[in-house]
């Protein structure tokens, strides 16, 4: 369950570009929610259209006005932080299959990029659990925890170690309930599993959590045996999950999934 130095460095390599990568999509949300927006209720400005019934009866507050996103109740960046909780797959199968498909490499790859990418942002608190067959919630990571080059190693070890000696069996359903669950309106939940589910009898209507309207919950598949996680992705609905076999795939996922989720 060990990870040297070495290895943590190959991966870093391995992510390097997607790390800059995603950095610079987050940058340009950042830029994107201080564009100018129309700013309504207003008591000067324009007349806003949808208001001339409200004007005729008297109202004061029906004109609009371009303003800066802190200047209104926007939903911008500059409000409160976003929780991105990342729940990881570390049961045995990450392990097991392992030499079949790279599945655990794009794991840990894929734990590194967003660990380092969302390091020392503010706009952001991240979580990050693992689950497998011995337990649906393993905390990992808190928006407290210090991501520097040590403890994101330390974090590595932890799912590697986690991968090779739990029990086998399977908790994604669980993990996925259990995150959405204990989620706050509009928090951020990404899952990173392999497709290893036909084997635990687990089909869409199991992943209905993925559907929460308050929570913007997504699962990605690293892993599969066959098509399973193609086949399996594309039956959940709303583009709540899609397959990644490689990690120069995963920026422009996780941009795609953070604008969608500033937008709920």
């Amino acid at each position: 369950g060990k990870l040297d130095w070495k290895r943590y460095n190959n991966l870093r390599t391995q992510v390097e570009e997607p790390i800059v990568q995603l950095k610079s999509y987050l940058k340009d949300l950042k830029k994107r929610s201080e564009e100018r927006v129309w700013m309504k209720n207003q008591s000067t400005g324009e007349l806003d259209d949808a208001k001339i019934v409200d004007a005729l009866s008297g109202e004061r507050d029906v004109f609009k006005r371009r303003g800066s996103p802190d200047d209104s109740n926007h939903n911008s960046l500059h409000s409160e932080p976003v929780t991105i909780k990342l729940i990881v797959d570390i049961s045995a199968s990450m392990y097991r299959f392992n030499g079949y498909d790279q599945r655990l490499e794009r794991l840990l790859e894929a734990t590194l990029m967003m660990m380092e990418s969302l390091r020392d942002d503010k706009r952001f608190r991240l979580h990050v659990f693992g689950h497998n067959g011995s337990s649906s919630k393993i905390p990992l990571v808190n928006p407290d925890t210090s991501l520097d080059e040590a403890t994101q190693l330390r974090v590595l070890e932890c799912m590697v170690a986690n991968t090779q000696y739990t029990y086998a069996g399977d908790n994604t359903v669980e993990a996925i309930s259990l995150a959405v669950e204990e989620a706050t309106k509009g928090d951020l939940v990404i899952i990173i599993s392999d497709a290893n589910l036909e084997r635990y009898d687990i089909t869409v209507d199991d992943l209905a959590p993925l559907q929460n309207q308050n929570v913007h919950a997504h699962l990605i598949f690293i892993g599969s045996l066959g098509d399973e996680a193609s086949e399996l992705a594309s039956c959940i609905p709303n583009e709540r999950a899609q397959v990644c076999f490689q990690s120069s795939e995963l920026p422009l996922i996780m941009k795609k999934v953070v604008t969608n989720a500033l937008k709920q």
